[in-house]
């Protein structure tokens, strides 16, 4: 059996990839020519900042194809991962440029150069609605995916340094050079609160930290309230991809004649209450259980 909702999912994030990288590629092309043709500084840089998001997009795009090749018997969930190692390297990407942008950002307020109004003015307006289309085009699916999230935050930032061009451009019109590099400055400040959070995001699931929303303390009590359970060990919850979250669990029961009543339960709870994709529950007795189950407690950390 082929498709299925999660081939659908990938196959409309990957074109709505694809539209992106192209529509921005022709941006970057346009506004790179104009800022050789003019000299101006904060176009180029600019320019340079939509070439990164066609590399982050990109990048996107290769984890999306990889991630959707079959598993194998060495790899038995694929390369579905590769999405958050993707989102890490943008998260990188957009640390990396912040920082870039601030250095030069701050020489220019001490050294503030000339810069022509008009074209900034234009190539703003234009970056404007071409973001706008794309920021559409990719919203739907960076609520699903993070790695599609790291290249929407890409473009949103690029929907931000346009606005700064045209807000710099306006001040500029009037003399105000140093207005340029001010933008810059909390231009940066944007991208350092996107890159802190795909950061953080991509490391908690590359660590197999718990997902957040997800208390062990809560499904503790919820497994332990079932009948015939009189204890549960060994919990693991783990993101391993956007849309697969998976626990794994011991329960303690007083008679191997109502395991499969447990399970029943168990997977209905687990399935329905908190969503997991993939639930795997081992049923012992006191005589074989892997802990002291007097010393078990589980905490809310």
């Amino acid at each position: 059996m082929q498709g299925g909702p999660g081939h659908h999912i990938a196959s409309t994030n990957t074109k709505a990839l694809w539209i992106s990288v192209f529509l921005i590629a022709i941006y970057f092309a346009f506004e790179f020519t104009v800022a050789l043709i003019t000299g101006s500084l904060a176009l180029l840089a600019d320019a340079l900042h939509e070439l990164s998001t066609v590399i982050a997009i990109s990048i996107s795009l290769v984890a999306l194809v990889l991630a959707a090749k079959k598993p194998t018997p060495t790899k038995t969930f694929g390369y579905i991962r590769i999405e958050i190692v993707a989102a890490f390297t943008n998260g990188l990407l957009l640390l990396g440029m912040a920082i870039f942008i601030l250095i030069k950002g701050f020489q220019r307020i001490f050294n503030p150069i000339e810069l022509p109004a008009i074209p900034m003015f234009i190539v703003g307006v234009g970056g404007i609605g071409l973001e706008i289309a794309t920021l559409f085009i990719l919203y739907k699916g960076q609520k699903e995916s993070l790695n599609i999230r790291g290249s929407f935050w890409h473009v949103m930032n690029a929907f931000f340094g346009s606005i700064a061009v045209i807000i710099a451009a306006i001040f500029v019109l009037f003399d105000i050079f140093v207005a340029d590099a001010w933008a810059g400055i909390i231009f940066a400040f944007i991208l350092i609160y996107a890159a802190y959070g795909l950061i953080r995001d991509s490391i908690a699931i590359l660590i197999d930290a718990v997902p957040k929303g997800i208390n062990l303390s809560d499904i503790n009590k919820d497994l332990t309230n079932i009948k015939g359970v009189i204890n549960a060990h060994h919990f693991h919850v783990r993101t391993v991809s956007s849309n697969i979250t998976t626990f794994n669990g011991h329960l303690v029961v007083k008679d191997f004649k109502d395991s499969e009543a447990v399970l029943r339960k168990a997977k209905e709870i687990l399935d329905n209450k908190y969503n997991f994709s993939l639930s795997t529950v081992q049923i012992e007795n006191e005589r074989i259980a892997e802990v002291d189950l007097k010393k078990l407690e589980y905490r809310n950390q």
